[in-house]
C-alpha cells in the first residue's frame, strides 16, 4: 500500500510544488541528468514488481502529484496485468489522512484495512514464538 506516491522522478520535479529536494536529492535536473532521473523513479521497475499494491492519492496533492506518482505506476502495473488497485480522493491535497474531510479519512482506512484482510489474511501467517 502506498500513498503520495512518486513513481517518475522527471515528472514530479516539472510538476510539484515542492523545489527544495535540490541539489539534496539529485545533482541537477532532469534535462541536465534524465539518466539519473529515470534509474532512481519506481516506475522504471516496475516489471520487477509482484506484490500486489494499493496507490491512495488526493487528486489536489500538489505536493506529489498523482500524474506522476499513482498513476504512472498504477498504469505501468495494469499493463503488466499486475494486482494493483487506485483510490483517488476528490479535492484532497497531500494530507489527506491528516486533514482530509473526516468522511474521506474513514474512507481512506476502510480501503487499507479491506487491502490488508484480502491479501495478508487470506493466507496463513506464521508466528514466531521464540526458541
Amino acid at each position: 500500500m502506498a500513498q503520495r506516491s512518486i513513481g517518475d522522478w522527471s515528472g514530479f520535479w516539472y510538476t510539484a510544488d515542492f523545489t527544495l529536494f535540490q541539489p539534496f536529492w539529485f545533482r541537477s535536473t532532469p534535462f541536465q541528468n534524465p539518466e539519473e532521473f529515470l534509474a532512481r523513479s519506481p516506475v522504471r521497475y516496475a516489471d520487477r514488481i509482484r506484490t500486489p499494491l494499493m496507490l491512495i492519492e488526493g487528486e489536489a496533492d500538489l505536493r506529489t502529484p498523482p500524474g506522476q506518482g499513482g498513476e504512472v505506476m498504477f498504469r505501468a502495473l495494469k499493463a503488466l496485468r499486475r494486482p494493483v488497485v487506485m483510490v483517488t480522493f476528490p479535492s484532497e491535497p497531500h494530507g489527506l489522512s491528516r486533514m482530509g474531510k473526516p468522511t474521506h479519512r474513514v474512507e481512506r482506512l476502510q480501503h487499507i484495512l479491506n487491502w490488508f484482510d484480502k491479501y495478508l489474511l487470506s493466507k496463513p501467517i506464521d508466528i514466531y514464538d521464540g526458541p
